[in-house]
């Protein structure tokens, strides 16, 4: 079965810089083992796509920083709307949907039990 992986960029797989200081993007350090992680993903024939709240206009300097760190990707999605802190995403779609929050470390995922919300 492929999926079709939504990634976020900032705090997610680099370190997490604000769109109001979007000149430190091409600076930005990639976290251990997420090219790793997210490229066995790719290979494994599942779809990537980066889901970023960076803006339309940082597009290009995201573009390139992905493909100079070699992150192997389908799609980039830019103008995520911005989450507070305290705030959460909520997805509700016609398909299985599955969350996960990004905790720390790259590496494969664990079925794990959890509590979910459903109509």
């Amino acid at each position: 079965m492929s999926r079709v992986i939504l990634i976020d960029i900032d705090g997610t797989i680099c370190d997490d810089i604000l769109n109001e200081e979007s000149h430190l993007f091409p600076t930005a350090k990639p976290f251990l083992n997420a090219k790793e992680t997210i490229n066995k993903w790719y290979d494994e024939g599942n779809n990537i796509v980066f889901f970023t709240a960076r803006e339309s206009k940082d597009r290009q300097v995201t573009l390139d920083w992905l493909n100079n760190y070699g992150f192997k990707f389908h799609r980039l999605i830019t103008d995520k709307p911005r989450c507070k802190d305290g705030d959460e995403y909520v997805w509700i779609d016609n398909r299985k949907v599955r969350g996960v929050t990004y905790m720390g470390n790259w590496g494969d995922l664990k079925d794990v039990d959890a509590k979910i919300k459903i109509f």
